[in-house]
């Protein structure tokens, strides 16, 4: 049975199911990349399989079999850089691939909440960064359904306030370490008159 996730110019040079690429002595990032978005994209074996090909994300048919047509179109792999999509509804072909960085690419990922705020279009990630708060509160405000003013309402930070719970007075802070709760979730709690744990 033929691998279509290997090129037939390396089908001689398989061995124990890794790819040798001879030309490129195994070292090119490029050659690497190339062998592994094939094996995402056509290989249903593969643990992220059902990410990409699983979902119909495919490689253009004339980079799967000729890594120069591929390694021309993409070009150097820039220092800590990342290949992206930039449709991530289409798949690895000329036009919808960039050199990126690895956070530019989580911001372009298909499971981001992306919220639109004022005229302003940003992931969750980047509305705490721009706001200066913590991501956890924000997604744990998402978590529990919470949307526009609410999601968006200032944060009150009342980290030296005394709570009581369970015959025990500790700060909220202090709480989150005992209960290994998140911080957020237990001023959201406390906010709206819930117990610490279990609610």
């Amino acid at each position: 049975m033929t691998k279509p996730w290997v090129s037939e110019s390396n089908r001689k040079r398989v061995k124990h199911g890794a790819t040798v690429n001879a030309r490129a002595g195994n070292t090119d990032p490029v050659y690497k990349l190339w062998v592994s978005i094939k094996d995402r994209c056509l290989n249903p074996n593969n643990k992220a399989y059902h990410r990409y090909g699983g979902r119909g994300v495919t490689i253009a048919s004339e980079w799967v079999n000729d890594f120069a047509a591929f390694r021309s179109a993409v070009g150097d792999r820039p220092k800590g850089a990342t290949l992206d999509r930039t449709d991530n509804s289409k798949g690895y072909e000329p036009n919808n691939v960039r050199w990126t960085t690895r956070k530019a690419q989580a911001n372009n990922r298909e499971t981001n909440v992306v919220l639109t705020r004022d005229g302003v279009t940003m992931t969750l990630k980047q509305w705490s960064v721009h706001l200066g708060w913590k991501y956890g509160l924000l997604a744990s405000r998402w978590k529990q359904g919470l949307r526009g003013d609410e999601l968006f309402a200032a944060p009150k930070y009342e980290r030296g306030k005394m709570i009581h719970f369970d015959g025990q007075s500790r700060t909220l802070p202090e709480w989150s370490k005992v209960l290994d709760v998140p911080y957020a979730t237990l001023a959201w709690r406390v906010k709206h008159n819930k117990p610490l744990k279990g609610a």
